[in-house]
């Protein structure tokens, strides 16, 4: 956190309470959403693999059972609902994302330039 923000931030008049609500929760969001989208990958293939080697029901025990009896079809099935409800997920923080960092500038892209 830079020091010459928090003097700005003190000098305007911001007690501690300010100060956590105005600049220290806003600048650890973009830290946290930004490692949540890399969480939330990680803990949903967990889940899967955990379905996969140890349970009796699930889209990774489907998928096991139809590699046994050699379903590619199925195997292709379950791979695709997993992908889009991984997608469906990383939307959805990306959509909580924005919403909570509207304060945050748009990255600008090459085409406009």
């Amino acid at each position: 956190m830079s020091s010459v923000l928090l003097n700005n931030a003190r000098m305007l008049g911001a007690d501690r309470r300010h100060l956590l609500k105005h600049v220290y929760l806003p600048s650890a969001t973009s830290w946290v959403f930004s490692s949540l989208h890399t969480s939330v990958g990680l803990a949903f293939v967990g889940a899967v693999v955990g379905e996969y080697l140890g349970s009796a029901h699930g889209v990774g025990y489907l998928i096991l059972q139809a590699e046994g009896t050699f379903d590619v079809n199925t195997v292709f099935a379950g791979i695709v609902v997993l992908t889009v409800f991984a997608l469906v997920l990383d939307a959805i923080v990306g959509l909580v994302e924005r919403r909570l960092l509207k304060w945050q500038p748009h990255p600008v892209s090459s085409e406009s330039i």
